[in-house]
């Protein structure tokens, strides 16, 4: 994976994921490219006598919130000991107001494979998903999005649990494999089944599809869902049964699928995800 994309706000869930992003770029060998927007900036903007004095303003708080990125990055790489080469992490903090859109932009500008950030952002909001920002993120970008949970302490991931409703499920190997070859980890694809699914495919197709994959450390797990009971319920017991690693998620906003797991409530999937969750774009049918 050739970047890692860190959005940085200065929390103490920021420091979490910054810690998980540099375990992670020193494990898969990939750049780290710690970002921070500043959409409210401290300066009165207001008060400038005009455009040239508030463009110096915004440039001088951009590069004290350079320095400041520098200072947490260093810090942490010195307590971490991860080996990480310092050349290969890149900081930089700009002025826009819209946080998520920038973030994106830089993403794919750059090329990068992952974006890593935290649960719940500055502003304490913790809605819809994770807080406000990390469901932004989730819900727009084209690069998959690894959310870190408030508590999380990096450990080598072994299993990656991949909930999968069997519709496009050769394309989303394809996706998650090399991040599975990147970590050394395996993948159980965790299907549960509503019953009759048009677009999904059967489970022997899906077994076939799993042998003829480039990666042999995956296999197929198949239960039958309760549309009694919510989706994020039925995962959270796999998650405790056999503690993966990290879950895995392929969105499609107004999907079925994606209605069943985000339509659950928050405090359910606050309590629920204590693993981080790697989020993709399903394929277009």
């Amino acid at each position: 994976m050739k970047t890692i994309i860190l959005p940085f706000d200065f929390s103490p869930n920021a420091r979490t994921a910054m810690a998980a992003a540099l375990q992670l770029a020193a494990c898969m060998g990939s750049g780290l490219f710690v970002f921070h927007v500043l959409h409210e900036s401290p300066y009165k903007l207001a008060a400038a006598s005009g455009e040239t004095e508030m463009d110096d303003l915004i440039r001088r708080d951009e590069a004290e919130k350079t320095n400041a990125l520098k200072e947490e990055v260093d810090t942490l790489v010195h307590t971490l000991k991860t080996g990480i080469d310092p050349g290969r992490i890149q900081v930089k903090a700009a002025y826009n107001p819209l946080v998520v859109e920038k973030t994106i932009e830089l993403a794919v500008s750059s090329g990068a494979g992952l974006i890593v950030m935290g649960t719940h952002g500055a502003s304490g909001i913790r809605k819809f998903l994770f807080g406000s920002n990390t469901a932004h993120m989730i819900a727009r970008s084209p690069v998959p999005v690894l959310a870190i949970p408030e508590q999380y302490v990096y450990k080598p991931v072994r299993t990656l649990l991949y909930a999968s409703d069997l519709e496009h499920l050769e394309e989303e190997l394809g996706r998650l494999i090399p991040i599975a070859i990147s970590l050394h980890a395996g993948i159980d694809v965790l299907h549960l089944d509503y019953g009759y699914n048009d677009k999904k495919i059967s489970n022997e197709e899906a077994e076939h599809v799993i042998r003829n994959s480039a990666y042999q450390f995956i296999q197929l797990v198949t239960r039958k869902a309760s549309l009694e009971k919510p989706l994020l319920k039925q995962v959270r017991q796999y998650l405790e049964e056999k503690q993966p690693d990290w879950l895995v998620m392929f969105t499609k906003e107004k999907s079925m699928w994606n209605k069943l797991f985000i339509g659950s409530r928050t405090e359910d999937m606050a309590q629920s995800l204590q693993v981080p969750l790697l989020s993709f774009k399903k394929p277009e049918d």
